[in-house]
């Protein structure tokens, strides 16, 4: 599967971040924080957003503290293709009377990319989210707006969307979100390993009106958007976590 991810950036993150086995950081003074790697949902303590995967976390054993790799080590200013005038920065937390985040909606309690001059914010992982994925023949585009409305909950809505080339998928940025929210975290509850939370998708494959003949193939594309889509509002779109996202979305 190939990603493009739709950040301008002076060099690569990833290739910045595995420099770094063990960092200081300003939201917890007291300790260095460690890269790790994790099978098991964690809270950053950063954005306040669900996580798993490559993350630095603190290693003292009274701690329990960590944090996404991109609210550990942030972008600096850079523009999003959606918003090419805007410079985005990361805070400690959204200013006062600002917008939700752009691309799910929701409000944001702790790190965030914020514009100054509109006034717009991102969550870290959502800022990270990639416009275009690619799997064979498959192709999938991150949308500000849509015309469609989202098959997982029925209406268009607002945030951004994926939508495949054939304009029959269409996925609310904010969806993927709630479909975290609501089978992991507030399922089997924080710490829970990977493969014992994956969300089941027999209920929302269902939903789509698709004649029988191209409803396996339909349910591939499902598949793809959430497995990487996820993958990335989690804080790691690796190859690693992607695939184990894409083993594990299958139905029971």
């Amino acid at each position: 599967m190939k990603i493009v991810v739709g950040l301008i950036k002076r060099r690569s993150t990833a290739a910045a971040m595995t420099k770094f086995d063990e960092i200081p950081h300003p939201s917890h003074p007291e300790h260095k924080l460690e890269q790790r790697w994790t099978g098991k949902l964690f809270m950053c303590n950063g954005c306040n957003e669900p996580g798993i995967g490559s993350h630095y976390t603190c290693p003292q054993s009274s701690c329990s503290f960590d944090l996404h790799m991109y609210c550990a080590i942030p972008l600096g200013l850079f523009h999003h293709p959606f918003q090419r005038g805007c410079s985005f920065q990361l805070l400690p937390s959204p200013p006062e009377n600002t917008r939700s985040c752009n691309a799910c909606g929701e409000k944001g309690t702790g790190f965030v990319y914020h514009c100054r001059g509109c006034k717009s914010n991102l969550h870290p992982c959502c800022a990270k989210l990639p416009m275009k994925l690619e799997a064979g023949d498959v192709n999938l585009y991150l949308y500000e707006k849509v015309k469609k409305p989202c098959q997982e909950c029925g209406y268009k809505g607002k945030g951004w969307s994926y939508r495949s080339v054939d304009k029959k998928c269409y996925l609310h940025v904010a969806c993927a979100k709630k479909l975290i929210a609501e089978k992991w975290l507030h399922g089997s509850g924080h710490g829970d390993d990977l493969q014992t939370t994956i969300p089941n998708l027999n209920n929302m494959i269902q939903k789509y009106h698709q004649p029988k003949g191209k409803l396996k193939r339909f349910a591939e594309i499902v598949r793809l958007v959430l497995q990487t889509v996820i993958s990335t509002l989690l804080g790691d779109p690796t190859a690693l976590i992607a695939g184990t996202v894409k083993l594990l979305l299958t139905d029971d």
